[in-house]
């Protein structure tokens, strides 16, 4: 695996933002502290002072980390050998492995990093948010439809992000990457049409097979 698709917090920096994540989802962003931040990341107040210098920029940061590793995964299983809509069923296999591998991560994205959270952490959602229905609406270019209606990408990315949400809540967090195939088919019948959806939502299933045996 890619080291961008993992979540790591060996380094102080990291710490600290992993458990300022791990805090938010226990008390919700209001809730958050530098004292108790410091406390679970192991390190004195003055410490976490010295890497961040508010929760509100430690919170744009542990936003900011999985974006970062999405955009890095997309980027790993871009290949010539496929389409660009073969290469997005496949990421959405990597995306879905990365917030397994990353409950709290995965907690705040769908969940946390939504609820009373200042602007410049909305600022940081939205661009990821936009990101994805960008990819979305780039396939567009292979559709053999007619009808492109303009908010197509942001509806089928919100029907996406409900199911996860629903495994979320109901803590199914290692189920996420089984979701592969429904997403992608959901996602892409709008854009390329039933049948081509069905291929490449079979091609999503064998990958995450290969995956696994890996």
């Amino acid at each position: 695996m890619p080291k961008g698709w993992a979540l790591p917090a060996e380094t102080e920096r990291g710490r600290a933002v992993l458990a300022l994540v791990e805090l938010w989802a226990e008390n919700g962003y209001a809730g958050l502290s530098v004292t108790e931040i410091a406390a679970r990341a192991g390190m004195s107040r003055e410490r976490f002072e010295g890497l961040f210098d508010s929760v509100e920029a430690a919170a744009v940061t542990a936003n900011e980390a999985p974006l970062a590793a999405v955009v890095e995964i997309v980027a790993d299983l871009y290949s010539a050998d496929r389409s660009e809509a073969e290469s997005y069923a496949v990421a959405v296999v990597g995306i879905l492995r990365l917030m397994t591998a990353n409950p709290a991560y995965c907690y705040l994205t769908f969940i946390g990093g939504r609820q009373m959270a200042p602007s410049r952490v909305h600022e940081v959602f939205e661009s990821g948010h936009q990101f994805l229905v960008a990819m979305l609406e780039r396939l567009w270019a292979a559709s053999p439809l007619s009808d492109q209606p303009a908010r197509v990408g942001v509806a089928a990315l919100g029907a996406a992000e409900a199911v996860v949400r629903r495994e979320i809540v109901a803590g199914r967090y290692e189920a996420l990457p089984a979701l592969a195939p429904d997403l992608v088919y959901g996602s892409m019948v709008p854009f390329l049409g039933q049948a081509e959806a069905m291929r490449l939502a079979e091609l999503s299933r064998r990958h995450l097979e290969e995956d696994l045996e890996a």
